[in-house]
Formats: C-alpha cells, structure tokens, sequence
C-alpha cells in the first residue's frame, strides 16, 4: 500500500528506518545504529528545493549533543543504493535520504522527532547548543523548516499559516526586567522613548518586598512606576518573587502548594543559598501582587529570574492560569519558534497550556558584559541574530535590563536598523496572535491555476492571521471562504520571490501608530465599572469622535461621532457602556478623523 501511494506520486517521510522490507523504498540497503553521533550534516553541493530554507552555516551543520559525553541518543546511519543522501551524520553515512519512487518520493531521517525536537524543548539535549545565549541556534527549527520543503517541492501551491501578523515576515518582542532598585528608577527613559515612537513593550517586574542578602525591598512604593508603564501603552508581566539564582534547584525550590500570599511567602536568601521558597510561592504571590496593583490587568506573562527552569514551573504556570512563559534561552533550547511544553519536563508528560517564548538576543553577554563602550557592537549582535530568525519567519525576543542609559542607546540603534518587514509587539500580544493562529483550521483546492481556501473554523481578524502561498505568484486567482462558504474580503501581496500572502485586516487592526499621548484628555472614575465621565479642552470646531478599543487596536464601542460648535469647549460627557468588558482599553479622541488624545482606561465587571 505504502509502495502505491509513492508510486503515485505521494511523498512519504519516515525516522529511522530498520525494517529491511521497506528498503527497496526508501532506497537503502542497511544502517547502522550509534549513540556517539554528534553532529549531522546537510549536503551544501545539493540545490535540492527540499533545502530551500537551509542556508545558514548554523543550520548547515547541527549539533545533537556535546561530544564530551560518551553517548548520547541512538541515531541510525544508512548505506545507501538509489537513494540521494541530503545529510551526513560526521561518521560518514547517511543521515537524511530522498528515493524518487515512481512519481513520488520516500524520504527517511536517522533520527527521531523525540529527540531532535522535544528533548530540545525540555532541555534535555545533552548540551547540543554551541552558545548559551545571543546566538543562533535553530537544530529543532531546521527539521520542521525542512519538512515545510519538502511538502512544497511535491506538492505546488503549498498553504501555511504566517507566522507574523498579516504581511510581516516574522516579529520581534521588545522586553525588559525589572529586577533591581536601579532598573525600577530608571526605566522611564525607555518608557518614553518606546512610547514616542509608537513601540509597545513588555515589562516584566519583581515584586521585591523584603530584605535579604540578595538586594533591598525596592518593589515597596513603586505604584507610580507600574502605572507609568501602562498609561503609556506598555503592559507587565511577572519577573518573580525574589530573583533567586538557585530557582532551579529542586532540593531548594520545591514545587510547593498553592495559597501563599504576601503575609505567609517569606523566602530569604544569605548570599549563597535561598531558604523558604517554592515555585508556587515565587509564581502565585508575584502575579497576585502585581494585580492586586494594576486593577482589571490580569498578569498572563511570566520570566524567571535568571531564566532558571526549574523541573515543575511549566506545571505551576498552567494551574495559575498563566498564558504565556519567557524562562529559556532559545539557544539553550535550539528552538526560536512559540511552542508548548510538556509539564514535570517528561517527554510523557501532559501538553501545557502555557506557550514558551525563549529569549533570543539579550543584554546579558557572560564572556564581554555589554557596556558604553561597546553596546554598539553588541546591538550589530542582535542585528545578525534577528537577520537569520526573519529568513526563517522566526521571532525574535529581545531582552533589556532597563537599569543604564547606554541601554537605551543600543535599543536605539537597533531599532533603527531592524528591517522594515518586521513586526514590533508586546509579547502578549502576540501570544494572543499566536493562539488565533493556532485556532485557524482551512482546506484547499486547486483547479486550472485557481487556488481555493476554505476556512473551517472562525478567523480573529482583529488577531490579523494571515496566510502565506508558495509560488502564488504563479497563481490565476486565490480565492477565500469562510466557514459558510461565503467570499472573504482579502489583501494578497508579493511575499519574497515567488510566494505571496493573504491576509485580511478589520477596519483597526492596530492602534500603536495613532497613540498620541499629547492631548489630556480625564476619564474617571478609572478603573471602572462601565459607567465614566471623559473630561477634556476642545479646540475650536470640528468633527469628534470618540472610540473604545481593545490593546489589539479592535474597536469595541463607539461613543460618539458629531460635529462640534465653532468656539472652544470645555467638553465633560458622562457615559454608560452598552456592551460589557472587563480589562484594559483605550479611549481613542479622533478631530477631523486625526488623532486628538487618548487615555487607558480599566473597566471591571
């Protein structure tokens, strides 16, 4: 049945084949088991179109594991009859094979997904990653970008999902940790800079309520510095309790139980070693505290201090309810992609529902720290890193400690070299990107150069999900359907060299461009329950609008929309929400259709 399907023209891949009955179509003759294979190695004299996304030398050549171990997981190297090697393992057989079978292909892999793609996630990898941080590092990436060719190259007019909101390549996520007194007094200066230039952030911050030999309690009275960050745009995320370098610790940092709070959580640390804490602890008081101070903004974004992973913090987040976790390296990880993992760090173990983040480029170099004399060079390092993450759709987290000026002068630099294709954005938003992408479900058909894409379950637009068609260009017509079979209104754009992308855009789909912080404009009371005054100075004449929109940039209420009268106006207007919400918005003021003022409000239920 296999054979047939090949034969017909069907591609078929395979790990590790030892079964001597399917050689013949796979194109092999006999393997060869090893658990002392390190390194795999692709073809660079291929121009094979399954190859199309491995250029880069860090991808050319991937690292299984640390060649200081004796062994490490089992591997199989084949000998080959009329299969075409695409890989080498660095004993010389063959790694990644393609036998044309017929009209088809048979395509068999030495390694196993387990190992080369999860071991990876749970960082049980045997120390296959050649940097620990601010490098590229993409051996999970590969196999998944590999298999993404290979369907492309038999099967034309592939369909996939973006992997960056609407027509961007791929993102970046701006964030920063606030785990010291200095940090805390000095970030402003990258809250302006980021708000002046319509960049939206995500500052992760650590409740610090107590003295130990670690550092002071300087989280106490720091309100306004939380409120700061929000009312220009940006959101928080918990960075933790106490910032403790032993967090992964098991014998010190033990899972715990939930119910601690900020009376009963007392962790303490004596310049060697913490007493006290849980991973609960670190992980429930830190997110209670937090909302605690920032009414109606729920904390869904969690990074450990010192990115330590201890064995059950996976399982901790998903029971609090967090979203979204930032605690690895991706180059400790070998995966720059958003992924799930699993919970006790068990290749068994159940699928989180907490989506992994890994920081990317950082501030943090352990070899040369980053200083004023060389943040440049080290912002030409974030650039290269970002660079080969675009290539590849990837996104790329940026990690900032906001504690020094010269800081600021390197993420500026940055910025403003970063390419034009990419996509700014506060992680949780595009966490909440990433979930809608997750959702989208389609099918395809193609007839006489018309391509069809039906989708099968609801599109977000305001999550801007987009998706990508290889060598659309070639296309006569792409069509899309909606669940009820009904034509979608759609953009479709040149997406690098052959392919394009669609996407489909609400009326708003983002309001980071048009916040204008100038103008003050009063709502209160603030947070609310839906029923508020707004309060502002009105010029001379014109047409005002006034819109509530959600941190997506999706309007959800319009409130007014009239011409005023021709002098100036003390305007006050009370207000009653017809539509319920809860969380953090935006009051957008619109004059002639420009944008006047707006203000973050917080409605509760």
């Amino acid at each position: 049945m296999l054979e047939t399907y090949v034969e017909d023209g069907g591609l078929l891949v395979a790990p590790r084949i030892e079964e001597s009955d399917f050689f013949s179509l796979f194109g092999i003759s006999d393997f060869e088991n090893s658990n002392s294979r390190f390194t795999m190695l692709w073809d660079e004299s291929l121009t094979d179109a399954s190859l199309k996304y491995i250029n880069q030398a860090e991808e050319k050549t991937l690292s299984l594991g640390r060649d200081t171990y004796d062994a490490i997981y089992k591997t199989i190297g084949y000998t080959t009859t009329t299969a075409s090697t695409l890989a080498s393992f660095s004993d010389g057989t063959s790694a990644v094979t393609k036998n044309i079978f017929g009209s088809g292909a048979a395509v068999t892999i030495g390694v196993s997904w387990k190992e080369v793609i999860l071991r990876n996630q749970l960082n049980r990898d045997y120390e296959a990653n050649r940097i620990s941080s601010n490098g590229f590092e993409p051996t999970s990436d590969v196999f998944s970008l590999f298999i993404r060719g290979l369907f492309m190259e038999h099967y034309p007019f592939t369909v996939w999902k973006n992997t960056s909101p609407g027509n961007s390549a791929a993102t970046l996520m701006i964030t920063h940790d606030i785990d010291s007194k200095t940090g805390m007094d000095t970030l402003e200066i990258f809250v302006d800079y980021e708000t002046a230039n319509n960049l939206e952030a995500t500052y992760n911050v650590t409740v610090r309520y107590f003295d130990d030999d670690l550092m002071g309690p300087y989280y106490v009275g720091g309100q306004a510095t939380l409120d700061y960050i929000l009312d220009h745009g940006h959101n928080i995320g918990s960075h933790s309790v106490g910032h403790f370098f032993d967090f992964a610790d098991e014998d010190i940092f033990p899972i715990g139980e939930p119910g601690n709070t900020q009376a009963n959580y007392s962790p303490f640390n004596d310049g060697v070693e913490t007493v006290g804490g849980t991973i609960y602890g670190e992980c429930e008081v830190s997110k209670n505290i937090l909302e605690a101070d920032i009414p109606g903004v729920p904390i869904r974004t969690f990074r450990s201090g010192h990115l330590a992973y201890p064995k059950y913090l996976v399982n901790v987040l998903d029971e609090l309810g967090y979203n979204f976790n930032s605690s690895y390296s991706a180059s400790d990880v070998l995966n720059n992609f958003p992924f799930q993992n699993k919970k006790d760090q068990s290749f068994s173990g159940e699928n989180s529902e907490v989506y992994e983040f890994p920081v990317t480029i950082s501030d943090v170099f352990h070899d040369d720290p980053i200083s004023a004399n060389n943040v440049f060079d080290k912002a030409d390092n974030w650039l290269a890193v970002t660079q080969k993450n675009l290539e590849n759709g990837a996104p790329t987290v940026l990690l900032i400690h906001p504690n020094r000026h010269y800081k600021l002068d390197g993420l500026e630099y940055f910025l403003n070299r970063v390419p034009a294709e990419l996509a700014v954005m506060e992680m949780q938003n595009f966490g909440d990107f990433w979930l809608a992408r997750e959702a989208q479900a389609y099918t395809t058909e193609l007839s006489n150069g018309q391509l069809t894409i039906q989708l099968t379950s609801g599109l977000d637009l305001s999550q801007n999900v987009g998706l990508v068609v290889s060598n659309g260009q070639d296309l006569m017509s792409i069509n899309v359907l909606d669940e009820q079979g009904n034509n979608m209104e759609k953009i479709i754009e040149d997406f690098g060299i052959e392919d394009v992308v669609v996407y489909f855009q609400d009326n708003i789909t983002s309001i980071k461009n048009e916040l204008s912080p100038s103008q003050i404009i009063e709502v209160f009371p603030n947070p609310g329950s839906g029923e508020f005054t707004v309060r502002m100075d009105w010029p001379i004449s014109g047409a005002l609008s006034m819109d509530i929109y959600d941190l997506h940039g999706k309007k959800v209420s319009q409130l007014m929309n009239e011409t005023m009268p021709g002098q100036p106006l003390a305007f006050e207007q009370s207000y009653i929400l017809e539509n319920d919400l809860s969380g953090v918005y935006f009051l957008i003021v619109r004059k002639d259709g420009a944008v006047f003022g707006r203000k973050r409000v917080v409605f509760f239920d």
